[in-house]
């Protein structure tokens, strides 16, 4: 005669299994929506503030970057200006 070895219908065979299961029964009647949407806007008002605030640094490092460079662009020009260019010659109208 050979053995068989069954589970019991209440515990699973997937260790996975029974860990969802003890989480789902220690977490039953724990759920409070106002908690929830509380810890929700905290993340999202940290999240904005944080983006705002990089935003905020990005553009004046990006402002800098500009103005240094249009500064040098316009000292480099000073020192070793460009080829003239003859004056544009008007076309006779027809």
């Amino acid at each position: 005669m050979t053995e068989h070895h069954q589970t019991p219908p209440d515990q699973p065979q997937d260790p996975v299994e029974a860990l969802l299961r003890q989480s789902a029964k220690a977490d039953s009647g724990s759920y409070d929506p106002e908690q929830s949407l509380r810890q929700v806007l905290s993340r999202a008002r940290r999240h904005t503030a944080t983006r705002d605030l990089m935003g905020f640094f990005v553009s004046w490092i990006w402002m800098l970057f500009a103005g240094f460079g249009a500064s040098l662009y316009q000292a480099q020009q000073r020192r070793h200006p460009g080829p003239s260019r003859p004056p544009a010659r008007n076309k006779p109208q027809a």
